[in-house]
């Protein structure tokens, strides 16, 4: 236990020097996805948090933060599925979104995430999906699985 208190407590300096033998090695970089350029793949959809609106900037970053929470700056595809189970589409209009996705195979970058998430969230607002509407703005992502039941409301009243 001590052990594993002391990898998360262990001093910033320490981290730095981490990061720098990183930057020395390339092949250290190369060989771990995490490591990466933290930069989308050239033909996968991306968008980045200043061309959100405020409700998806608020929504979003603290989505990302709560799913990247060591700040590798790559989320991991079985995470960001698990993640997305909760948005209530179809999973055939999901596997729509996804397949916009399929070259980030090592997982989605920040920018990725919020693309995927504002293409989620047209799709709930019942428009087709495709790699444009990115870059409309609408109604933020919502999560239906977490919206209250009316049909038990209406038991209660």
């Amino acid at each position: 236990m001590h052990k594993l208190k002391s990898t998360f407590l262990r001093p910033k300096e320490l981290e730095r020097r981490t990061q720098q033998f990183l930057k020395r090695h390339p092949t250290a970089m190369s060989s771990h996805p995490f490591y990466s350029d933290d930069q989308p793949v050239a033909n996968t959809p991306s968008i980045h948090l200043d061309e959100l609106s405020e409700v998806e900037k608020r929504a979003y970053s603290s989505w990302w933060k709560d799913l990247d929470p060591f700040n590798l700056g790559r989320l991991d595809n079985k995470t960001a599925l698990v993640f997305l189970n909760g948005c209530g589409l179809p999973d055939s209009k999901l596997e729509e979104i996804l397949q916009l996705f399929l070259a980030a195979v090592g997982g989605l970058v920040e920018t990725e995430f919020y693309a995927m998430l504002r293409l989620i969230a047209h799709a709930q607002n019942g428009r087709h999906v495709s790699r444009d509407m990115i870059f409309m703005g609408g109604k933020a992502f919502l999560f239906l699985s977490l919206l209250p039941d009316k049909s038990r409301w209406s038991t209660h009243f």
